[in-house]
């Protein structure tokens, strides 16, 4: 029983022991750190200024330049759509076939002298087809489905 007690006697003491070095070591290398901090300081303001060389940083903007588009202005507004030629554009979405059937008819009730115009394709409609249609038509419904 003795030599048990004098046993855990000692690993207290050696516990005890570990920590106080380990705080001495910790102590020694913060001593170390500022010292080597306190040499940089002094070394970096005892240069002459004529001796340092001149710096010139430059500052960049990290998102880039962006160009930004030309502006265009919208066409002037219809008076009247009476006697018009409208075209409607879907882009084929499942769906879109029923609002547009639902806008032509609509738009035959309100102007019965107005014809409407059907078109359909890809979400872009190409040069060729919107050509084809600013030549045929006074004004433009264009529609996607999602």
């Amino acid at each position: 029983m003795l030599q048990s007690a004098e046993n855990l006697c000692f690993f207290k003491n050696n516990k005890l022991e570990r920590d106080r070095l380990r705080k001495e070591r910790s102590r020694i290398r913060n001593i170390g750190i500022m010292a080597a901090v306190a040499f940089c300081l002094e070394c970096a303001l005892n240069v002459p200024a004529s001796a340092q060389p001149a710096v010139k940083l430059q500052v960049l903007n990290p998102r880039g330049e962006i160009t930004p588009k030309p502006v265009s202005v919208p066409a002037a507004r219809i008076a009247d759509l009476a006697g018009k030629k409208i075209a409607l554009y879907w882009n084929g979405k499942a769906g879109g076939n029923n609002f547009w059937d639902n806008v032509e008819e609509l738009l035959k009730k309100r102007l019965p002298n107005t014809a409407v115009l059907r078109y359909n394709g890809a979400y872009d409609l190409g040069d060729a087809l919107a050509g084809k249609i600013v030549e045929g038509a006074d004004a433009f419904l264009y529609g996607v489905g999602d």
